[in-house]
């Protein structure tokens, strides 16, 4: 069998291109490199706009909580003026039946000692303050002071005033007739939540 020669092929010498391959491959580089930055920085823009949502979300999160919170904690505190009425209303009973309203003046003014407690006030059926924390409103008609419907309250009643001051009223009553209203000033200041 003929066998045929190999032949080797020519050395390409020719120094043109290969300057000019490396040329492509510098360019394709600098493409490349460009890719990845373009890539790197919309990459960093997304996540950029995806944590300031998510921060705009947990604001919003929190000051839900947080008024929730501060309706739960008006409630809680609307309710622990009413469990308080029905005890102190028959002590002040007790002691206005016997006409001892300097008794009743002790109760106010300790009652007003504990937190939150700002003022406390009895008015008799004229609504006239008889007894209060406050002495120069003892004497004074409770009605140009304050609303005149507390006194016709039947049963207690307890009003937002605003986000910081509850007003109780619950009614005095002897064993058949009313003796007068106490009214409670309360600070229902909610407290500070911290992180």
């Amino acid at each position: 069998m003929y066998r045929k020669e190999e032949t080797s092929k020519p050395i390409n010498t020719n120094i043109k291109s290969d300057a000019r391959m490396v040329t492509l491959t510098r360019k394709q580089l600098l493409i490349a490199g460009g890719v990845i930055i373009v890539l790197f920085g919309a990459m960093f823009i997304w996540k950029s706009v995806q944590v300031s949502s998510l921060k705009k979300e947990q604001a919003e999160k929190e000051a839900a909580l947080r008024q929730e919170f501060n309706t739960l904690y008006s409630q809680q505190s609307a309710n622990y003026l009413r469990r308080l009425a029905k005890p102190y209303v028959w002590a002040l009973r007790t002691e206005m039946l016997q006409g001892n309203y300097r008794q009743v003046n002790l109760y106010n003014n300790d009652m007003v000692k504990e937190r939150n407690f700002l003022s406390v006030m009895v008015a008799d059926t004229k609504g006239i303050i008889a007894s209060s924390t406050d002495k120069r409103l003892e004497g004074k008609s409770f009605s140009s002071l304050q609303r005149g419907d507390y006194l016709s309250a039947d049963s207690t009643v307890v009003n937002k005033i605003n986000d910081s001051l509850l007003i109780m009223a619950s009614p005095i009553m002897s064993f058949n007739s009313k003796l007068g209203t106490l009214i409670i000033n309360y600070a229902s200041k909610t407290p500070e939540i911290r992180r």
